[in-house]
């Protein structure tokens, strides 16, 4: 029943204080697909229920939730985490570009499309190792959204990135707010543990994981045709989830919801964003707050290997 949910509790974004909550729902696979009526009911319910974090990007359909969100009723203290650098051009096509004044205009951009006149977060979008020493240089994109920031246009700077090394070296550097990561803290891959959770926790950075399921085998278990990080999945990573599943089975828990609690549980990770497709997926993601499993029977069934993401 709805009544017996906890509440989404408040978390602060480290040394950013942004006061957000330990879940957020996210924009980046699903709003293309599903319906109008079907994305206003999941946002509604997930602020119903204490969700204030909400995940978008220019090269989602950032126009469409606008509008949606707007229909929404949103509350006064939703956080909203926009981004730069990652842009779908006129043909609808992907491109990257990390340009100060390319990031500016997008920053004036998400400011038109969401209607608003700051924007609580902003990350650098798939950005790479090979980018930072520009992004961190002087003249860089970085130099550029401080600038911005001082001026009250944005409220914490960050990145957001699957490559474990880009994460790592942006973490190490101290110069972010926020770090937000997919796919490298999961029940497959805990790679975040060696470099990227040690330097969060000595610069005091807030910490954002997105897709606890690893896009998305996570939640489908190892059926046919499982993509794990958006590619199919290979045997080694079938076999190692179709043990997982009957480990999950002997602890009468369900894969996603163990999925889901490997990052809830994690004194790293401030907040976990999912993408729930229906009301029902939502609710079952926030009931997950009162853990069924504990950190060690969580990482029993984690794998031993760290089995690497899309991104390497």
């Amino acid at each position: 029943m709805t009544e017996a949910l906890p509440t989404v509790p408040k978390v602060t974004l480290g040394r950013s204080g942004i006061e957000s909550t330990k879940i957020g729902l996210g924009t980046a696979n699903w709003i293309g697909w599903t319906s109008d009526e079907n994305f206003l009911s999941v946002m509604r319910e997930a602020f119903r229920l204490g969700i204030r974090h909400l995940d978008t990007a220019p090269s989602y359909e950032q126009e469409r939730l606008a509008r949606l969100l707007r229909e929404a009723d949103p509350p006064d203290d939703l956080v909203i985490v926009t981004k730069v650098g990652r842009l779908r051009n006129a043909a609808g096509e992907i491109e990257f570009d990390f340009d100060p004044d390319v990031a500016e205009r997008t920053v004036e951009l998400n400011l038109r499309q969401l209607e608003v006149e700051k924007l609580p977060i902003v990350l650098l979008h798939d950005c790479t190792d090979e980018a930072m020493p520009f992004i961190l240089g002087k003249g860089g994109v970085l130099e550029r959204l401080r600038r911005l920031q001082s001026q009250g246009i944005i409220g914490a700077v960050g990145v957001a990135t699957g490559q474990r090394q880009a994460v790592a070296l942006a973490a190490e550097s101290g110069e972010f707010d926020i770090i937000q990561s997919y796919h490298l803290y999961t029940l497959l891959n805990r790679v975040a543990t060696e470099r990227i959770f040690p330097a969060v926790r000595k610069h005091s950075l807030g910490v954002v994981n997105l897709s606890p399921f690893a896009g998305n085998i996570l939640a489908t278990g190892a059926v046919e045709g499982a993509v794990y990080s958006y590619l199919p999945a290979s045997e080694p990573v079938l076999r190692e989830v179709s043990r997982m599943e009957r480990e999950c089975a002997e602890k009468g828990v369900s894969l996603p919801i163990a999925a889901l609690t490997l990052s809830l549980l994690c004194q790293d990770v401030d907040v976990t964003v999912i993408g729930p497709v229906s009301i029902e997926e939502l609710r079952e993601d926030v009931a997950a707050l009162n853990p069924a499993l504990s950190e060690d029977e969580l990482s029993a069934i984690a794998s031993n290997t760290n089995h690497h993401n899309y991104w390497g």
